[in-house]
């Protein structure tokens, strides 16, 4: 029952209320003594029985498996500090438990509930004159001030055992933090990183005891209780109004966890069917094997674009004008500056899609000449048989023409050629023989094809002989053709055909005819220069 304090005082100095104990005992009924014992017996039970529950639930404790595991973990050689403290904890929730149980059997009488009910208007009345209460907000200060040393003792002596065991830590448990040969942490500085945390988490719990001590120190006294609950007043205004936008904000924040976790495993589902279609375990119809890797980049891509689509109008403020103009201005810059970037991605696709080239295989793109090392939606890495790697935009790629010597090598070999040009006077059947027989001499040509010669040009002087051999080693071009042009050398010294391109200025009534000699009749002759005098005796 609530009355003002007016209420309260009037009555005390006014008419004095006459309280008879023994006269108010006299007038009960003898059930009060009942309900009187009844609680008096619940507590003085529950005073002599708790040691020994507590005793016993702590004896009952220590044989379980997971009380011996605790005290291995907190490396204590006996369980007694562990045990006295559980059976202490028992004692007092007993106790207190027996005092509410006994408050709540008073409180049942009507007459014991009316004496204390008015027991406590008497101490309300006294409480409040003017003498009392300050006597009692000295008090508070008191035990205000006590509790502060004592919590900061208590925090210091905390946080000085807690840094202790940090330092015994190190080297031992704080080994440092590596990522694959990349150093991230070292063991003393991770240390150091520890004990710095452990200094700001003491700061920030010193001056949160402090704010509470000063509030509680202000409140006590009426001449600045109302300043102090003006400022708790905007404090937890701000902090109601942090707590509403919070709970206001969670459904989007449960979208945005289901978009993110959708995505992330979506994305591994992405990247198992499509490893799967690299490895052959899954075949889809004209779908190649070498498509899995770009086409699953493609499909990363355009995921992640969809989520971050879906999530922005979920951002917090992503409804302001400036995260709008924020948005705006960042799609400008990328659709001007990403115009090359876009023509090479798209060059990529294309060629991906188009077979132009696979990694691995010997090319030809443009003027260079090599390996391709790594295939990209932004580039192309060839490594040339200098050992050079070159990197090409896919956009130049593209506008080149390519040469994939590895894809005809795929099917029935790549052709080398090398030319030679040779004079009309040597007959072409056994330069025809020479070629192939040097082509047959060479490593890294098949014998089946055949290899075999074109003659490609018949020009003023000489003809053009042009040998051709299979081979299904693309990646040695370079020393083949090196051993072939070596063999044709010795094979044509070896057949006594000198390697030249006669140019003639022929005056033909006297030097030889060019036709090879099974060509000519069996009655030529050489002809002979002929010389006449002009009969002037010129000296």
């Amino acid at each position: 029952m609530y009355l003002p304090e007016t209420v309260l005082i009037l009555p005390l100095f006014t008419a004095p209320v006459q309280m008879d104990p023994l006269e108010f005992f006299r007038a009960v009924p003898d059930s009060l003594w009942a309900t009187l014992a009844a609680a008096v017996a619940v507590v003085l039970f529950t005073l002599l029985l708790a040691g020994r529950i507590a005793a016993f639930l702590a004896a009952l404790l220590e044989r379980t498996p997971l009380f011996r595991l605790v005290a291995i973990r907190l490396k204590l050689k006996e369980h007694t500090p562990l045990t006295q403290g559980f059976s202490t904890a028992v004692r007092v929730a007993l106790i207190v438990s027996a005092a509410v149980a006994g408050w709540h059997i008073l409180g049942t009488h009507p007459s014991i509930a009316r004496f204390i009910e008015e027991s406590f208007l008497v101490l309300r009345c006294f409480i409040v004159l003017p003498a009392v209460e300050f006597v009692l907000n000295v008090a508070l200060v008191g035990l205000e001030s006590l509790l502060l040393l004592r919590v900061t003792g208590w925090l210091k002596g905390g946080f000085g055992r807690l840094e202790a065991v940090i330092r015994s830590e190190e080297d031992r448990r704080l080994k440092g933090f590596s990522i694959q040969k990349v150093q991230v942490f070292t063991s003393s500085q991770l240390t150091l990183f520890l004990l710095g945390l452990s200094r700001y988490v003491r700061f920030g719990l010193n001056a949160l005891l402090a704010f509470v001590y000063l509030t509680g120190l202000f409140s006590i006294f009426p001449q600045t209780r109302g300043t102090v609950q003006s400022a708790l007043g905007s404090f937890f205004l701000s902090i109601e109004h942090a707590w509403s936008g919070f709970t206001e904000y969670l459904p989007s924040l449960f979208i945005l966890v289901v978009i993110v976790v959708g995505t992330r495993y979506g994305l591994r589902l992405i990247r198992f069917l499509f490893g799967e279609v690299e490895k052959g375990t899954i075949t889809i119809a004209r779908f190649k094997a070498e498509w899995a890797v770009p086409t699953y980049q493609l499909v990363r891509f355009l995921v992640i674009a969809l989520a971050l689509v879906l999530a922005f109008p979920y951002l917090p403020g992503s409804s302001s004008p400036a995260f709008q103009g924020i948005s705006v201005f960042i799609g400008l810059l990328f659709s001007l500056g990403s115009t090359s970037v876009v023509a090479n991605v798209v060059s990529g696709v294309v060629l991906t899609y188009t077979g132009a080239f696979r990694v691995g295989d010997r090319v030809r793109i443009a003027d260079t000449v090599g390996d391709v090392v790594e295939k990209g939606l932004l580039v192309t890495r060839v490594r040339t048989i200098k050992n050079e790697e070159i990197t090409i935009p896919n956009g130049m790629v593209m506008g080149s023409h390519i040469i994939n010597y590895s894809g005809e090598s795929h099917g029935g070999g790549l052709i080398l050629h090398a030319t030679v040009t040779l004079g009309y006077d040597v007959a072409w059947r056994r330069i025809h023989e020479t070629l192939i027989l040097a082509a047959r001499k060479t490593g890294g040509l098949l014998a089946e094809p055949a290899p075999f010669v074109l003659q490609t040009a018949l020009d003023d002087f000489y003809v053009h002989y042009e040998v051709n051999a299979y081979t299904d080693r693309p990646h040695s071009m370079a020393s083949i053709y090196s051993e072939l042009y070596q063999n044709i050398q010795d094979c044509f010294q070896e057949a006594g055909i000198e390697i030249l391109s006669p140019h003639y200025g022929a005056l033909r009534d006297g030097n030889a005819s060019t036709i090879a000699p099974e060509h000519l009749p069996k009655e030529y002759r050489e002809p002979r220069f002929r010389v006449q005098a002009d009969g002037t005796g010129g000296a």
